[in-house]
């Protein structure tokens, strides 16, 4: 039995009773303690395969850096406990569907790239905050017979953050649409979509129905708990290289779990004790207080 931390294979046997700091045992194994932030949100090889690309893209201060190697990214994999096998699916299926591009630098070593639908489909959420009220809401047609493609139209819907209300029918806030429109006319599926916004709704019977849909309470819970994890696993003294990657872990499952997953509400329907601006902007500080060593990271594995 063994689990891959940090890239090491931990399989030690030893006495119950007999752990260093920082192992614990689980069966008969002792082997080195996750942190409760990575036990409570694992990533998957494909999040992890994304995430360097996706800081490369995103972080105007990395702007005259290479695009990651492969041995970055396996660095970053490693320690998300993620093994070269998966690593190598996850990047060939990843060029497979054009999420990633791949380019060589001027040595000849291959540099993996964010491609740019990828990234507009990425802002499109991140720029959450900026939303102007109301709803947009995407209705569909097709005939029976075209499931490839209506699966297809509710994949790239579901990927800007659309939430399904009916069995043709997903909401949204009133996000920007350039990169959606863009994305299905690629796709040749745009005359199946319709686009419709509704600026304000005054009924708030209608409004709470909706919001019942996205379990919102259960939603502030989760969130309170994720600001403790989130806190712990970012806590001062962390050496400069551990510190980096767990901004990097955080970046990953901050996307899924706050950003993508996030209801499409305005911030006035939502409930007292929300956490998800106190978390955004407490992870944003402990970005700024690790840009040094993020950066050193960084050069130090994608040379």
């Amino acid at each position: 039995m063994y689990v891959r931390y940090r890239g090491i294979a931990a399989g030690m046997h030893g006495s119950y009773w007999n752990l260093a700091p920082g192992q614990e045992r689980i069966g008969r194994t002792i082997m080195p303690r996750i942190p409760a932030f990575m036990r409570a949100y694992p990533l998957t090889a494909k999040a992890a395969v994304h995430t360097p690309i996706v800081f490369r893209a995103g972080l105007e201060s990395f702007d005259d850096l290479p695009w990651p190697s492969l041995e970055g990214l396996r660095d970053f994999a490693h320690f998300a406990g993620i093994g070269d096998g998966a690593v190598r699916t996850a990047l060939s299926r990843s060029k497979a569907d054009s999420s990633i591009l791949t380019e060589p630098d001027a040595t000849g070593r291959t540099r993996y790239a964010l491609a740019p639908q990828t990234f507009a489909m990425g802002t499109a959420q991140i720029h959450a905050e900026l939303r102007q009220e109301g709803f947009l809401v995407a209705v569909f047609s097709f005939k029976k017979e075209d499931s490839d493609e209506r699966s297809a139209l509710r994949a790239v819907l579901r990927s800007y953050g659309f939430r399904k209300l009916a069995q043709n029918t997903y909401i949204h806030g009133r996000i920007e649409t350039g990169g959606l429109r863009s994305a299905i006319r690629e796709l040749g599926i745009g005359q199946h979509l319709f686009l419709f916004t509704c600026p304000e709704i005054d009924d708030r019977e209608l409004i709470a129905r909706i919001m019942a849909l996205f379990d919102i309470e259960g939603r502030r819970k989760e969130l309170r708990e994720y600001l403790g994890r989130l806190r712990s696993f970012l806590a001062d003294g962390l050496q400069p290289d551990e510190f980096a990657r767990r901004l990097l872990y955080v970046g990953a499952v901050h996307w899924e779990r706050i950003e993508a997953s996030e209801p499409p509400f305005p911030a006035r329907n939502l409930p007292p004790d929300y956490a998800r601006d106190e978390i955004g902007h407490w992870y944003g500080q402990r970005l700024l207080d690790g840009q040094d060593a993020l950066r050193a990271y960084y050069e130090k594995i994608n040379r």
